[in-house]
């Protein structure tokens, strides 16, 4: 029996959240409707009133993911133009993975992870991947900086690969930083653009 809190669309939202956990802990070929309906304390029936299959269930929390992910980059894009927005992209896109472990995990590490292609020195990717929206922004605000794309690709693959990597190492457990870790995430790609 559904539980009788679970207004209209809120249930839709919660079959969404406790499919993406599913999904992290147990992988694609284990993931069910049922054991999310479960998670939800609803009948096994009542996500299909909002998914058809398993696999539109899937795409739903893929398109959830990378749309909030993108909606939070870009928000911050809109608001600081310039080198400076690089940088506070740089610095929200650490901040986004370290408090949104599922989101990090799902969309670097699951099965359904998104990816990229640098096929002589030009990105090709899908216009889902989480990529785009700091590439867009990099490419906007570095532009003017590097004429030549081949070399403003090489800094933006540097730059995304920084911040990156600095987000996995600690999103893993693998790094400490008890300081300011957006001061960091600064000195690190002002050192990249300086070196350029």
């Amino acid at each position: 029996m559904e539980k009788e809190n679970y207004h209209h669309g809120a249930l839709k939202e919660e079959l969404i959240k406790n499919g993406l956990l599913l999904l992290n802990s147990e992988g694609v070929e284990n993931f069910s409707l049922r054991k999310v309906a479960t998670m939800c304390g609803v009948s096994h029936a009542a996500p299909y009133k909002h998914f058809k299959n398993k696999e539109e269930m899937l795409s739903a929390i893929s398109h959830r993911v990378n749309q909030d992910f993108r909606e939070y980059l870009e928000q911050v894009v809109v608001i600081h133009p310039g080198l400076d927005g690089m940088i506070t992209m740089g610095k929200a896109y650490v901040r986004y993975m370290i408090t949104n472990k599922e989101a990090y995990q799902f969309m670097f590490l699951s099965e359904l992870k998104l990816s990229l292609r640098l096929e002589d020195d030009k990105f090709i990717y899908n216009e889902d991947s989480p990529f785009v929206p700091f590439y867009k922004a990099a490419y906007a605000n570095l532009g003017p900086m590097f004429p030549n794309s081949k070399q403003l690709n090489m800094v933006i693959l540097n730059m995304w690969s920084q911040v990156h990597g600095l987000a996995s190492l600690i999103v893993n457990g693998i790094v400490e930083y008890n300081q300011d870790i957006e001061e960091l995430v600064e000195r690190m790609l002002t050192s990249t653009c300086l070196k350029q």
